[in-house]
């Protein structure tokens, strides 16, 4: 479905802002899930207070994760710090104390978003096979440590073959709706909707987490 060039438009508007919290791999199996907080406004009533959405990948051939230190909060970056394995990258989601959402409107099928990654990166899990579309995800973030606070910004890329969309307690989200509720959020937030206006997002209850 994401040849459609509208709905891969949609799912990236969709995308913008979201928070990315967990990394879950079952490379056996060549799955992964990119579990997320987005934006996302139904066709009528208020905002989704259930913030969680998990993006299931398919028919992975290539995963890639870039984790850096940011030593100055401003993309100057340090060397690619190793990660054991996927478990790794998952378990430092859930270590940072703050992190900050992706932004750049463009996450699906963009190659330019990974031009300027190091030879060596933190992680790699590839098999053979085709590898239709790309996603690359991004967290700018810290955790308090042994010394006062540190920066840092973990980066993904996953080459799939099909993307699926799930709520947290695994019903599915079709595509069309994820993009849909996006875009209907972003155009609801321009045009000066109080559903979505800075104030009643700043009272609205937290989303329940993910575990």
């Amino acid at each position: 479905m994401l040849q459609d060039r509208s709905l891969l438009a949609g799912c990236n508007t969709a995308l913008n802002e979201s928070d990315v919290v967990g990394l879950r791999v079952n490379w056996p199996g060549r799955t992964v899930r990119l579990l997320l907080h987005v934006l996302a406004l139904p066709e009528h009533g208020p905002a989704d207070p259930d913030t969680r959405r998990a993006l299931v990948f398919t028919g992975v051939c290539l995963m890639r994760v870039l984790l850096r230190a940011d030593r100055s909060l401003s993309r100057d970056y340090g060397h690619a710090i190793e990660l054991a394995d996927a478990d790794a990258a998952d378990a430092f989601l859930a270590s940072v104390g703050w992190s900050n959402p992706m932004y750049g409107w463009s996450f699906l099928d963009d190659p330019e978003l990974t031009r300027d990654w190091p030879a060596t990166v933190s992680l790699v899990l590839a098999e053979t096979g085709p590898a239709t579309h790309s996603m690359y995800w991004f967290s700018e973030c810290g955790r308090q440590e042994p010394g006062g606070d540190s920066a840092y910004c973990i980066e993904g890329d996953i080459h799939f073959e099909r993307l699926e969309v799930e709520r947290a307690d695994g019903s599915p989200v079709p595509l069309t709706s994820f993009a849909a509720d996006g875009r209907r959020w972003w155009d609801a937030f321009h045009s000066g909707d109080p559903r979505v206006c800075p104030t009643a997002q700043q009272t609205r209850p937290p989303s329940p987490a993910w575990t």
